[in-house]
């Protein structure tokens, strides 16, 4: 028969077990005793209690012949073994079987049947559905057509499990049947119980007598669950509340105010007497581990972080979720970043070196793997036998890198393909289980992982191990079912985060019951979280679990549980501070505190009639409710600061913080505000070591020389230091216009070598044959460009390639055309200089001869001797335009007319050679932009080049961001590399170049902006 004794949450529920314990050990203090809880942690505090206040009438502290437990674990110790060789229905045996449900008849779930989603949900609806009887299954079909849907699978489940496989229901139920006379059993704070619960409870009361200490908050809704308990529910007690109140301008405030608090409290109170309770999990739960943490505070508790988000975790998932597109070459990386993954030979993955080599060699994804990479590692190993020593060895680990990457991947993609044809989950578990050894490693290789990872890697292995029982479901095992099946358990899997009694608890509100503390912090209670609106179940809604006659829980018995939970934890301490957000930042929006604080408000205000919206207007008792201001105000005006962050923002306020990192950060941001040209703005003319090209001793091309102008910075960044940015290839839509160039300047060359004996002569156009060959040129560069990865879309790169080849027959004609005119013949294609053998070009300058390098598209030579000098543009002619006899340099932006023209004249004229060098640009507005070479132009050239070199030597390198914004793209990627603009530094351009330092180099590039 049931003993029902009524108690208050809190110590006098403690209270009220030890004197029921005490009354049935007063015979015997040996007698056994079985103390049914609720939940752990309520087990665990009672166990703590007994041990400390004493069990028996003598109040001797212990807890011989106690048992601390849970009413489901009860009936597993009596019953299990009578269950064998049936074995526990595991959450994965269960989706398993869900599955293999869905795959023979999905019903209205034939659409989503293989979402991984779909079957969560519907494993979840399971387990409620588990507790109801034939009859009230029935009712809730006749509900909905989803609903019936979910019943007929739900019944097809539970029949394919019933004759290899137990659940919870299946315990309880055999344990109801078979229950005989044990030991005394006080049933401890229960709960809402499932039918099942109940009837086994009714079982042990039928043969023995079962002591229920109910708790009760004196209150008809948030009692409602344990109400069938009792014969009379008294509501005349008083009903519990906060003994003081918070409220802060939002969540994140919330949290650090009562971190400040906590910290104070910890000075007179022990942590383990210290409780953290939050309504809502997000934000709360992990804002409150993390603040802590940063104030040293020791915490334990449920985890708020599952295994699915650590590190091991992260990247054994992410290489199982390769095998769906073929292994992309970005997702492989992310995975690959998340651990410290290891290849196949043992040896630490080179994540970053891997990650640009595959963007130099265009891999995508697929077979690009094996041939790009091959013939990334062919071209790199080409150059390094032909290239200086320097970028001999930078070529040569540029082919390692590609060798080791197209093994390494080749291997792995032959695994995953492998893996997806197993239909075995024993194989299929074996073979992951392998692959986190190879990848991951096994036990030393995991002694300097955080405990956290070596955790999480022990959940994924210990899951694997469990999945081979699933061949005996009959569900199909494929690469996808076990990385969903892996994914499901690891995103449920919340380890606890330290030891129960070790910290102050952080806990959820449902954590509550059977807590005994001093201090108690309730966060999150605004309306919106707590109790928030009711959650809309797609599969059971309301108005099936109406019909379920009381079987199923409906959302306002899960706000009455909430409730219940709140006013438990109002119970649970002499010390009670609850606290809510007015405003929600995240969202713009404002908050009221929740209908439950509003009893608390009433309370501490003496307003039985106050409103939520006019909790602000009313008196409270001194002290009773607190308001912090913004976080700067609260952070300002705190006597107490609860971290390290806190107190180095508030010294840094006043003025004290003594931090270097600091003080230079400041001093940077005065300077980059400044009009002064400082080192934060790339003057660097302290430092040594800076290249003075005028020292005859190295060479520089014009095109370096115009990427200085067009923004020193840049030149600095990508050819000093070289850095430069490489694009994604899968971000790859069309080929880009410089890989368009490269290509037409190559089919010109090899068309003018092919044909060295036999180039055309004076106004004689190319020959049929010579047009069939560059044609056959441009197919085969083509194909090199497809190889590479760098043509795009496949649609997109055939029209973009019959219009090169049109395009380079239109410049033969147009070329036929102007040697007409001109009477010109061709004499050579990419005309070196500085390179092969040839000299550099010398350009004397004030402080000596400044080398230039280069080489020059076409040279012709007139009948008359004219040397024409040729620079093909496959782009616009839009920033040529400025390019005039007077202004050669169009500003000394452009340097390679003047530079082509004298090298030309150097090797196939004499000084008082005629030269005339030209921008032909072949595909956009076609035509020629031509200068003569006079003593003027390169008086011109030597006086830029002359301001350029001194201005590097000098160690001048501004950013001198575009003056237009961007838009469809990034202009200079060094002043705006996040690509959200450069609008702030072109402004800082603007002040520094007034300053005296650059003052020669801005007469010569922006020589309006000093009139």
């Amino acid at each position: 028969m049931f003993d029902v004794t009524t108690t208050a949450y809190g110590v006098p529920a403690l209270t009220a077990l030890r004197t029921i314990v005490s009354h049935l050990k007063r015979d015997d203090p040996m007698a056994p005793v079985v103390v049914v809880s609720p939940s752990q942690l309520a087990g665990t505090v009672a166990r703590r209690h007994l041990a400390q206040h004493g069990s028996t009438a003598t109040d001797v502290p212990g807890i011989a012949g106690i048992e601390v437990t849970t009413l489901d674990r009860l009936a597993e110790r009596l019953v299990a073994q009578s269950l064998a060789p049936r074995r526990p229905a595991t959450r994965p045996v269960v989706a398993a079987a869900w599955r293999r449900a869905l795959r023979d008849d999905a019903g209205v779930f034939a659409e989503v049947a293989d979402h991984p989603a779909t079957v969560r949900a519907l494993t979840r609806a399971h387990r409620e559905l588990r507790d109801l009887s034939d009859d009230e299954l029935e009712a809730a079909a006749a509900a909905s057509s989803t609903a019936r849907d979910t019943v007929r699978l739900h019944r097809v489940v539970t029949q394919t499990l019933a004759r290899d496989w137990y659940d919870v229901r299946d315990l309880l139920d055999r344990a109801t049947e078979r229950v005989t006379q044990t030991a005394s059993v006080v049933v401890y704070l229960p709960q809402d119980l499932s039918a099942a619960q109940r009837r086994f409870l009714e079982a042990l009361a039928g043969v023995g007598d079962v002591h229920v200490l109910v708790g009760t908050t004196h209150t008809e809704r948030a009692d409602a669950g344990v109400r069938w308990l009792l014969n009379t529910h008294d509501t005349t007690g008083k009903v519990a509340t906060a003994t003081r109140v918070l409220n802060t301008s939002d969540s994140d405030d919330e949290v650090r105010a009562v971190v400040r608090d906590v910290v104070e409290t910890l000075k007179t109170t022990p942590a383990e007497r210290v409780a953290v309770l939050y309504a809502s999990a997000n934000p709360y739960g992990r804002l409150l581990h993390e603040q802590l943490q940063a104030a040293q505070i020791r915490v334990q508790g449920p985890g708020t972080r599952p295994v699915a988000e650590r590190a091991i975790a992260r990247a054994v998932l992410g290489i199982l979720h390769l095998a769906d597109g073929d292994v992309p070459r970005a997702e492989l990386f992310r995975a690959l970043a998340d651990a410290p993954v290891r290849d196949y030979t043992g040896r630490r993955v080179p994540v970053s070196r891997w990650e640009r080599t595959s963007r130099e060699a265009g891999i995508v994804r697929g077979d690009d793997w094996d041939g790009r990479l091959a013939a990334y590692v062919a071209k790199q190993t080409a150059k390094a036998n032909v290239a200086p020593d320097d970028a001999d060895q930078r070529a040569r680990r540029r082919a390692e890198a590609g060798a080791e990457l197209r093994a390494f991947v080749g291997r792995l993609r032959d695994e995953l393909a492998a893996a997806d044809r197993t239909t075995s989950w024993a194989e299929l578990s074996a073979w992951c289980l392998e692959l986190v050894s190879d990848l991951i490693g096994v036990g030393d290789d995991l002694a300097t992982l955080p405990p956290e990872e070596r955790n999480a890697l022990a959940t994924i292995t210990s899951v694997l191990r469990g999945l081979d029982v699933l061949d005996d479901i009959g569900d199909d095992a494929s690469l996808t079912a076990l990385r969903e099946t892996l994914e499901l358990e690891l995103d449920d899997a919340l380890p606890r985060v330290g030891r129960v009694g070790d910290g102050v608890l952080v806990a959820p509100l449902s954590e509550a019951i059977g807590l005994d503390l001093d201090v108690v912090h309730i966060v999150g209670l605004s309306e919106d979280l707590y109790p928030g609106r009711p959650r809309v179940d797609a599969l059971l809604p309301d108005a099936v679990r109406t019909v379920a006659a009381g079987g199923l829980r409906t959302s306002r018995d899960a706000q009455n549980r909430a409730f219940r939970h709140l006013l438990a934890a109002f119970s649970s301490a002499p010390e009670v501070v609850a606290s809510f957000p007015r405003g929600d930042l995240r969202s713009s929006s404002r908050r009221l505190p929740s209908r439950w604080l509003l009893g608390s408000l009433r309370e501490l205000s003496g307003n039985k009639e106050l409103a939520a919206t006019e909790w602000q207007q009313a008196q409270y008792t001194e002290d009773s409710l607190a308001t912090a201001g913004s976080f700067a105000n609260a952070l300002l005006t705190t006597p107490h600061v609860a971290t390290d962050q806190e107190w180095r923002t508030r010294r840094a306020v006043e003025g004290g913080l003594e931090d270097g990192v600091v003080t230079a950060a400041g001093e940077m941001r005065r300077a980059r505000g400044s009009e002064v040209f400082s080192r934060f703005d790339g003057n660097l003319g302290a430092l040594a070591g800076l290249p003075d090209f005028a020292d005859g001793s190295r060479s520089i091309s014009p095109t370096a020389l115009e990427s200085y102008v067009s923004c020193p910075h840049s030149f600095f960044v990508q050819r000093l230091l070289g850095v430069s940015p490489i694009e994604a290839p899968e971000d790859l839509v069309t080929v880009s216009p410089a890989d368009v160039g490269t290509l037409v300047h190559e089919c010109l060359d090899r068309l003018v070598q092919d044909f060295a004996d036999d180039l055309p002569g004076a106004g004689v156009p190319w020959s049929p044959d010579q047009r069939a060959r560059l044609v056959t040129i441009a197919q085969e560069l083509a194909a090199g460009v497809e190889a590479e990865g760098l043509s795009g879309h496949p649609r997109l790169w055939e029209r973009e390639r019959e219009r090169i080849e049109a395009d380079l027959q239109e410049m033969l004609d147009r070329d036929d055309e102007w040697r007409a005119s001109v009477g010109a013949r061709v004499v050579a294609s990419e005309m070196p200089f500085g390179a092969d053998d040839v000299p550099a070009l010398g350009v004397a300058v004030t402080g000596g001869t400044v080398l230039l390098r280069g080489s020059a598209d076409k040279v012709d030579i007139g009948s008359d001797g004219t040397i024409y000098v040729t620079d093909l543009k496959t782009g616009s002619r839009r920033s040529f335009k400025e390019i005039t006899q007077d202004d050669p340099l169009a500003g000394a932006t452009k340097f390679q007319l003047p530079v082509y023209a004298l090298a030309a004249r150097e090797q196939f004229g004499a000084t008082t050679s005629a030269v005339k060098a030209g921008y032909w640009f072949v595909r956009k507005d076609p035509g020629r932009i031509d200068i003569d070479l006079t003593p003027e132009v390169e008086e011109s050239l030597a006086h830029g080049v002359d301001v350029i070199v001194r201005s590097i030597a000098a160690g001048r390198f501004p950013l001198r961001a575009p003056d237009a914004p961007d838009f469809a793209w990034v202009q200079c990627p060094y002043c705006n590399p996040d690509g959200i603009g450069h609008g702030a530094n072109r402004e800082r351009w603007e002040r520094k170049r007034h300053d005296v330092d650059l003052r020669e180099l801005v007469e010569l590039i922006e020589p309006e902006a000093l009139s």
